[in-house]
């Protein structure tokens, strides 16, 4: 019996995965809520993809958590896919209403971790009057919000990836 030993490189999972979240974060900068449509579509095929295994399991291990598992995946799928505006803005009010949150809780100065400068009261109004001023504005302009969102998240995504980038250029020159 012969026994292979592949040869470990972590290098590869770094550029790899620095790829795709270089390519990631620029769909994401240039596609903005366009690319929230897509995340969601492809969430949704996932779940439904996930459904029809779990629910397969289910039917032959007879097990019914499993089979109510595989059916809540399929309509969440389902719900995913056909209902991606919606979803949409509901992602953007929640996160508009926690913005108002957060700000309301600065300006009261109740968070503690919240607080932007601990020796300063009028920073902490400052920001939180803005928070809540945003997230008021955020409420009433979910598109254009989904755009900056977007936008920001692909900044950080697209960071990431050059990150993961410089980390595998770091282990392949180490390794080599």
């Amino acid at each position: 019996m012969e026994v292979t030993i592949e040869k470990f490189n972590p290098w590869k999972d770094s550029l790899i995965s620095g790829i795709f979240l270089v390519v990631l974060g620029i769909i994401m900068i240039v596609l903005q809520s366009e690319s929230l449509d897509i995340i969601l579509i492809i969430a949704g095929i996932l779940c439904l993809i996930m459904g029809i295994f779990t629910l397969y399991g289910g039917m032959k291990s007879k097990f019914t958590p499993t089979l109510v598992m595989g059916a809540i995946l399929l309509v969440l799928g389902i719900a995913l896919i056909v209902l991606t505006e919606l979803l949409e803005d509901f992602l953007m009010a929640i996160l508009a209403l926690g913005l108002i949150i957060v700000g309301v809780v600065t300006l009261l100065g109740l968070g503690g971790g919240f607080a932007v400068a601990k020796g300063s009261k009028a920073v902490s109004v400052i920001v939180g009057a803005l928070m809540i001023i945003l997230g008021i504005y955020a409420l009433f302009n979910l598109d254009s919000t989904a755009d900056v969102v977007m936008i920001v998240i692909g900044a950080i995504v697209l960071v990431a990836g050059l990150l993961q980038l410089f980390e595998f250029y770091q282990l392949k020159k180490i390794s080599s």
